[in-house]
């Protein structure tokens, strides 16, 4: 069973992480909410553009990673 890890707030984003989640043997898949036919409205509605799933044995290891990734993109940011 899949288990979101992490809400993105854009593609990038999402794209980023399940990148690094693949480079430490995390299989992880992205799953859109963004569709050109409702126009932003699910952005809205669901808080980002998508979430990260992985599977429920690599959840925990997979959410250690991504605060990684995003502590230290806040450190370099300020």
């Amino acid at each position: 069973m899949l288990k979101r890890v992490y809400l993105a707030p854009d593609e990038f984003i999402a794209i980023t992480l399940r990148e690094i989640l693949s480079g430490h043997d995390i299989k992880a898949m992205i799953r859109r909410f963004e569709t050109s036919w409702l126009d932003g409205l699910p952005k809205m509605m669901k808080g980002g553009w998508g979430e990260v799933l992985v599977d429920e044995a690599d959840a925990e290891k997979a959410e250690e990673l991504i605060n990684e990734f995003l502590s230290a993109s806040d450190e370099t940011t300020c």
